[in-house]
């Protein structure tokens, strides 16, 4: 049997002396120490007793438990919060292994029925347990090479207790021959400062001005002044575009400034619908959450709010300025296309008010000016072919 062993501590002026009358109880003592004038002392405790009893002048005061026995008090004292974590454990296990959603990832309902249905004759469902990954990908596998011919691809991503699954459609096109014949017009007035064309004969050089609705690149093939063929005209023919844009600019601007000042708040979410569980304390402030718990479709952060400031500044003149040409630049941004920059920029006016300053930029701006337009070919030019 285990004895239980504790520490015991006591006020000693002579340490020497103590260890003689000590000497005389016939005790075990497995263990000594002395610091600043208390002595301590490791023992059974059912000799805490007699050590008492022999040695009144001495007040023993018990430490702390030492080993297992020490281990089994704080069960002892704190079984309440042992259990729960017991049980919290067990759950979180069980839990955080289940499947509580499936989405099937595809615009296609047919595809998604058919991948529901599959996943549930694999045991993969609501409620059910996660599989390994080993076994998810012998299942996609097996689902792939069932439905060769509407299933290219097919990945399963566990993310906590959601399976998302993604799926792409086999599709078989067939190649249809563009008989149509095309010619590339202009769709704005530039000059032109690049051509890249696969098919056609180009009708413009590098630097030629070209207005709205011009042809640039013909699908009629000409050959010693006859048409020897027809195709559609493909490629692109940039040109150089100029605009102007008028932008009034205010003196003073607010700003928002943080203060130091910290609060923290909680928000609770439930199907995307998000609330705060206190009220907010700051008038203006910037915010920033962290997630702390997500089971279904609730999810709990907490929310770390930190207090601004309304400031009123005042640009200068030149501060003003920059602002005015930068606003311009991305109102002429906006009508641009995927392959059209800014190349270049002129301020050709700016005048100073009260409380704003107007600023007329010259913008010139390279872009792709060409559209495809199919035309329609007279029955005696093909003959002449």
């Amino acid at each position: 049997m285990n004895k239980k062993i504790i520490w015991v501590k006591a006020k000693c002026n002579d340490y020497y002396k103590f260890m003689q009358k000590l000497q005389y109880l016939n005790l075990t003592i497995m263990d000594i120490k002395y610091d600043k004038k208390i002595i301590y002392l490791k023992m059974e405790e059912k000799e805490l007793e007699k050590i008492k009893k022999y040695l009144v002048s001495y007040k023993f005061k018990k430490v702390s438990n030492l080993g297992i026995f020490n281990l089994i008090d704080k069960i002892k004292t704190n079984k309440i919060f042992v259990i729960c974590l017991l049980i919290g454990g067990i759950l979180f296990l069980i839990l955080s292994n289940l499947v509580v959603k499936i989405n099937i990832i595809h615009e296609n309902k047919e595809i998604r029925d058919i991948i529901a249905e599959e996943l549930n004759e694999y045991g993969i469902k609501l409620l059910s347990f996660k599989k390994s990954y080993k076994e998810l990908d012998i299942i996609r596998q097996k689902i792939l090479d069932k439905y060769p011919d509407k299933l290219d691809w097919m990945e399963f991503d566990v993310d906590g207790m959601i399976i998302n699954v993604r799926v792409e459609e086999r599709i078989i096109t067939e190649i249809i021959k563009n008989d149509a014949v095309c010619d590339l017009v202009a769709t704005k007035s530039g000059v032109i400062n690049d051509i890249l064309v696969s098919e056609g004969n180009i009708l413009v050089n590098i630097n030629d001005y070209v207005r709205e609705g011009d042809t640039l690149v013909s699908g009629i093939i000409n050959y010693n002044e006859e048409n020897k063929r027809y195709t559609c005209a493909n490629g692109k023919v940039f040109a150089k575009v100029w605009y102007t844009a008028n932008v009034s600019i205010p003196l003073e601007y607010t700003d928002y400034i943080e203060t130091g000042k910290k609060k923290y708040n909680f928000i609770w979410e439930i199907n995307g619908n998000k609330k705060r569980v206190l009220k907010n304390r700051f008038v203006t402030f910037n915010s920033s959450i962290k997630n702390l718990l997500s089971i279904f479709d609730f999810k709990f952060y907490v929310e770390t709010q930190k207090e601004t400031e309304k400031v009123i500044n005042t640009y200068t003149e030149d501060q003003a300025l920059e602002q005015g040409i930068n606003k311009a630049i991305e109102s002429i941004k906006i009508k641009l296309g995927e392959f059209d920059e800014i190349i270049d920029k002129k301020v050709l006016k700016k005048t100073l008010n009260n409380s704003t300053m107007d600023v007329e930029v010259f913008v010139i701006a390279n872009e792709l000016i060409s559209t495809q337009k199919e035309i329609t070919i007279d029955n005696t030019e093909e003959g002449n072919e």
